[in-house]
């Protein structure tokens, strides 16, 4: 993509609308539009005259025939205030395949070039209107499975990420500029005894230089965007669930449970349950794969033991696992092995279900089945019996969201969502240590001048002042087109 040629694409989602957008951006937009656009009372389009910001009613027009292809809104926004920064027009039409595809090719046929994948949106980054985390944050907001990513999306697309960086990016050009000076007049600063009477020397009277201070702070405020990266890249991505236990435990009445309709069959026979089930859940603001899987036990039959293999293989993938057993019969051989093959490393609910029958065991029983520590306390009881939903699995809601966030509040905004931008911060926050560690022991100020200088053009590649064309192109290879 050069930026130069005028381009155009359907900008609404496939399928049947009451409404289908066709959006065109470049410099000849208008020149289109107005050679299919009829306003009211005209047969032929007449080369309309479009007023920046004004919507007009009209038809579209196929100029080769005559025919009228659609009854129309259309607008023109003059560049630079416009989305992509050039001018642009929609025309809003109805949203059927038929409408929509036929404005296009007449679009394309007067020379509009047809939009790659978010190249709109690539042209608002090259054009100065939107840096690359904001641009990133587009394909998220148009994404998001839930409104707490949704938030964290739109804080990143409003520039709130971008203002910390650039904050931090100024902050290490001052300390350049220092190091600079203490590179060129280290006489200066050796005469002076501190740095402020050194920077009165160098710069001016009331000119102080604070190296140690920028460098300091910077590193703490690269390091508070870091504290929410993982849970920002779960409110992003989400987080794999999944229940296991031996058969008729109660895991397909918790699934249904949570996922608030009877996806599962669910019945008193065990081995009912042969496949995983799988549901999207949004769970307190956090996007939840819940997997319902067979229960897992000895000697079933060959159909069941491959759901059996599954269910194993659905755990090991799993964020989170709730390990469910039946609180009314004596623990078996069944329980316990299920127990034992459980991974220290993975996260863990442990529930006891159907405790509105007589208990057969206690949790300290329960709990010393585990091959690593668990405390009784948060061994959970519930009854699955009722048809309603026990306050006992807002509990468990509440568990995974603790689970799969941590110590973030459920307010928190201004996440770090992408594994890149982490990987960027951690660089900068590792070559700024380093820089604080090189003068804290002595060393030439040359050798921290690296350190800080790769640090700064980690964040300018974050919000694109550096990035080369690969990193930029992929922050757009996963777009729609037409945004």
């Amino acid at each position: 993509m050069t930026g130069n040629d005028t381009i155009a694409a359907v900008s609404t989602a496939p399928g049947e609308g009451g409404i289908g957008i066709v959006r065109i951006s470049g410099d000849r937009s208008a020149e289109i539009l107005g050679k299919i656009f009829a306003a009211p009372g005209q047969d032929r389009p007449a080369g309309q005259i479009f007023t920046d910001r004004k919507i007009q009613y009209g038809h579209i027009i196929d100029p080769s025939s005559a025919e009228t292809v659609d009854e129309v809104l259309a607008v023109y926004m003059e560049g630079p205030h416009s989305y992509t920064g050039e001018d642009v027009c929609e025309i809003q039409c109805h949203g059927g395949a038929v409408p929509l595809g036929r404005i296009l090719d007449l679009v394309c046929g007067l020379g509009a070039a047809p939009a790659q994948p978010g190249e709109f949106t690539k042209r608002a980054f090259l054009n100065g209107r939107i840096d690359l985390v904001q641009a990133g944050a587009v394909i998220d907001l148009i994404r998001s499975k839930t409104a707490r990513g949704y938030h964290a999306a739109k804080e990143q697309a409003e520039g709130r990420l971008s203002e910390k960086v650039r904050a931090v990016r100024e902050a290490l050009l001052e300390a350049l500029a220092e190091m600079a000076a203490r590179i060129d007049y280290p006489e200066a600063f050796d005469e002076a005894g501190d740095e402020s009477q050194a920077g009165a020397i160098i710069a001016d009277e009331t000119q102080a230089f604070h190296m140690g201070g920028l460098l300091a702070q910077a590193e703490a405020d690269v390091r508070k965007l870091l504290e929410g990266a993982e849970a920002g890249r779960i409110v992003r991505d989400g987080i794999r669930v999944v229940i296991i236990g031996k058969p008729n435990t109660g895991k397909s009445s918790m699934f249904n449970a949570l996922v608030r309709e009877d996806a599962a069959i669910v019945t008193a026979t065990p081995g009912t349950t042969r496949d995983a089930i799988e549901a999207w859940l949004d769970i307190r603001g956090v996007p939840v794969l819940l997997t319902d899987t067979a229960g897992i036990r000895e000697g079933a039959s060959d159909i069941e033991a491959l759901g059996i293999e599954r269910a194993k293989d659905h755990y090991r993938r799993a964020d989170v696992s709730i390990f469910l057993i039946d609180g009314s019969e004596p623990l078996t051989e069944e329980d316990r092995a299920i127990a034992e093959g459980l991974d220290p490393e993975k996260k863990l609910l442990f529930v006891v279900n159907k405790t509105d029958l007589a208990r057969a065991f206690g949790n300290g029983e329960a709990a010393d089945m585990l091959p690593f520590p668990f405390d009784v306390k948060d061994i959970l009881e519930i009854s699955l019996a009722d048809d309603g939903r026990p306050d006992g699995l807002v509990y468990i809601e509440q568990q995974i969201e603790k689970a799969a966030l941590g110590n973030v509040a459920a307010g928190s905004s201004l996440l770090v969502t992408k594994a890149w931008h982490k990987a960027l911060l951690e660089k900068t926050a590792a070559e700024i240590a380093e820089a604080r560690a090189t003068l804290s022991g002595g060393e030439a100020p040359e050798f921290a001048e690296v350190n800080i200088r790769e640090a700064w053009g980690a964040l300018g590649e974050l919000v694109g002042e550096t990035a080369t064309d690969d990193v930029i192109n992929k922050v757009f290879e996963d777009f729609c087109v037409g945004k």
